[in-house]
């Protein structure tokens, strides 16, 4: 969505909303946008419509709407150890650890984890 609604705001001058000025524009083609995903009417893409395996504005799935996490050269970092009083499980922190190496990428892709991980509180 983020990426239709820039060519909206910034590319498409001419063809949509052509002499709206600037700040009206990127309301409108927020708008605009949700509307093609939001089924209900209600103005928010919520789970069910936004699920990228349903069908909306003719496209056969909503891959469209998510970026992949391999695009941007970032990761974010939760919490993974529940401390009682500081913070709850998987809450985001502003800490972390800077990895140090190569990326290797693995082709084809391995889960990173299977099964139980043993933490039943």
């Amino acid at each position: 969505m983020a990426n239709e609604i820039f060519l909206d705001v910034y590319e498409r001058i001419v063809s949509f909303e052509p002499g709206v000025p600037f700040p009206q524009r990127l309301y409108d083609a927020y708008a605009a946008e949700v509307r093609r995903v939001d089924l209900n009417g209600d103005g928010v893409v919520n789970a069910s419509e936004g699920d990228i395996d349903s069908s909306t504005d003719g496209f056969p799935d909503n891959a469209r709407l998510f970026l992949p996490a391999t695009i941007i050269n970032r990761f974010a970092v939760t919490r993974e150890i529940n401390d009682g009083l500081l913070a709850p499980r998987f809450a985001p922190s502003q800490r972390g650890w800077i990895l140090n190496g190569f990326l290797a990428p693995v082709s084809p892709a391995v889960p990173a984890s299977a099964g139980r991980d043993g933490d039943d509180r």
